[in-house]
């Protein structure tokens, strides 16, 4: 079967719809910035209505811009603003309000494997937590995850 690619400005406000509507949406990911973690055009990210409110650590699709969305990691939050980063990005943050957060990531299909149970999991949490405090050592890490990537391309 063939897949179609559907414009973010067509398709996240159908899906905030849903989660408004209190609906979990699954849906592929575009993009690269939660590299290592989460591949474009791989992997699957499961999205949920909030809940409580956001924390530092939780993944979550937000409207940072007029009808810019990102999937990033809340780095950051107050009562007025949140925090942004992808995990693949070293620097460059985005910001949003609360009121802009679209839902949560509650679990992931990685290589077509569910991890739905994942945000909530010992290894989740210890991931989370060494990424987000070792900033300072990402471009290494990244660096050597894309000649990992291009290695295996080629040898394909």
């Amino acid at each position: 079967m063939k897949q179609r690619t559907i414009p973010n400005e067509i398709l996240i406000p159908e899906i905030a719809k849903l989660i408004k509507e209190g609906r979990n949406v699954t849906f592929l990911v575009k993009g690269y910035s939660m590299r290592p973690f989460l591949e474009n055009a791989r992997d699957k990210v499961i999205l949920s209505p909030l809940n409580c409110a956001v924390k530092s650590g939780d993944v979550v699709l937000a409207e940072v811009g007029k009808q810019v969305y990102v999937l990033h990691r809340v780095i950051s939050c107050s009562e007025e603003k949140i925090t942004l980063l992808g995990d693949g990005n070293v620097f460059g943050t985005e910001t949003c309000r609360p009121s802009d957060v679209i839902g949560i990531a509650t679990g992931f299909y990685r290589k077509n494997r569910q991890k739905a149970d994942m945000v909530s999991g010992k290894k989740w949490k210890i991931y989370s937590f060494l990424w987000m405090n070792t900033r300072f050592m990402r471009r290494y890490v990244l660096a050597i995850h894309r000649r990992l990537i291009k290695i295996k391309k080629t040898t394909i």
